[in-house]
């Protein structure tokens, strides 16, 4: 796989296009535990540039998760600004926030989430038919994606036939099928074996390098981590250092 040197200030998608994918402007979140309010972000101020792999690194409570859901729309109640994609999430509606997920997003969780009445291949279709696709576009596109992560042997396999990496895989081509500009991931080797953990973070260096999507993964690992071109790390709901990683630290690519 070819190594790419990384320069933060000029990340650059696949289209050549230098720009912002994702910016926060003094975002803030507060929970409500009965009578006790929790502030779960405290003035977060960050920009993520297109076509960077970044990692969240923090102990459990520091806000990582909270504020990759506030920079992918899926909280609305929130204080400050966020601008996903160029647009202000605080001036949508709900269904205005999840149309402009579905255009410019795709989403990889810990637990796969994966239907498991529907095999890979029908797995991988289902955010194209949500958008308004079908025929044979869609099959098409949904077996070059399983394809490009390794899967094209196991399309018609349902998840409980697939290894846990195996299910990563399908969420994976599931997460690019719609060709989104950014990636959220949250903790996407969690529930892994090792090897099974270092596959998948190789392969999705490989999808950053080859295709310029902006990935952006939440991770208690060190491991996982290193695969990153930036590392922000977080502390009681604030960012304590964003440091951008060298080429000789990060993992063999």
């Amino acid at each position: 796989m070819l190594r790419r040197m990384f320069n933060r200030p000029r990340a650059v998608a696949r289209d050549g296009v230098v720009g912002t994918a994702v910016e926060a402007r003094g975002l803030t979140k507060q929970y409500h535990q009965g009578s006790v309010i929790v502030e779960a972000l405290r003035g977060i101020d960050l920009r993520i540039e297109r076509g960077e792999l970044v990692a969240i690194m923090g102990p459990s409570g520091c806000g990582k998760t909270t504020l990759l859901n506030c920079l992918a729309g899926l909280e609305g109640d929130f204080g400050g600004e966020v601008l996903l994609a160029g647009r202000s999430l605080r001036t949508l509606g709900d269904d205005q926030r999840a149309r402009l997920r579905a255009q410019v997003t795709g989403f990889i969780f810990q637990s796969f989430n994966l239907l498991p009445t529907l095999n890979a291949l029908e797995n991988v279709e289902m955010p194209l038919l949500i958008s308004g696709r079908g025929g044979a576009e869609t099959r098409s596109r949904a077996q070059q994606m399983l394809a490009a992560v390794g899967m094209q042997d196991r399309m018609y396999h349902k998840p409980s036939a697939l290894s846990g990496g195996q299910q990563q895989r399908v969420a994976i081509a599931r997460a690019l099928v719609n060709q989104p500009a950014i990636v959220w991931a949250d903790e996407p080797t969690g529930n892994l074996d090792s090897d099974s953990a270092a596959a998948i973070m190789a392969l999705m260096r490989q999808l950053n390098q080859e295709h310029g999507q902006t990935f952006v993964i939440v991770t208690h690992a060190g491991d996982v981590a290193s695969n990153a071109q930036r590392l922000i790390r977080m502390r009681d709901g604030l960012i304590v250092t964003d440091d951008t990683v060298p080429s000789e630290l990060r993992a063999a690519s």
